[in-house]
């Protein structure tokens, strides 16, 4: 979900026009680190690398300084976001019944408080109780969201 310009190629693969931050920096300098150690670079070229690192905007650049480098290259993150159960969708039952509960209590209240129809009270919490129930017997056996009980061994 974005806006604007594309941010990644056909396969997943991040853009290389997307920026960069201080933690992908760091991750840079830490590879370039290792590559000092390991007597690929001299001192002056590792200062002047470091140097370009700070300067990089976005991943083109960064990855430039590794170019003509074995491996290890900065781990730079990648733009695909892990699903968690708080970034699924909400199912429209469960919006319909938190309205008809949202909306529907206090019209019964008032309802009941101008009319002496008190009864009015259950008709949101009936309302929400039916379509959690069909809902319920719309989803096929097999579907991994729907609950059930656990059979008892046998």
């Amino acid at each position: 979900m974005h806006s604007g310009g594309d941010h990644g190629s056909e396969f997943g693969e991040p853009s290389p026009e997307v920026r960069i931050g201080t933690p992908e920096r760091r991750a840079a300098e830490l590879a370039l680190e290792v590559h000092l150690s390991d007597k690929r670079l001299d001192s002056a070229e590792f200062e002047r690398r470091i140097a370009a690192c700070e300067q990089a905007s976005n991943r083109a650049a960064l990855l430039r300084i590794f170019a003509d480098l074995p491996a290890p290259h900065p781990e730079l993150p990648s733009l695909t976001v892990t699903p968690t159960e708080s970034d699924e969708d909400v199912p429209p039952v469960a919006v319909a019944g938190c309205l008809a509960l949202v909306l529907g209590l206090p019209v019964a209240v008032v309802l009941g408080w101008a009319y002496g129809t008190w009864w009015a009270l259950a008709v949101p919490v009936a309302v929400t109780v039916a379509m959690a129930y069909i809902e319920h017997l719309r989803r096929p056996p097999g579907d991994p969201t729907a609950r059930s009980d656990p059979q008892p061994p046998g």
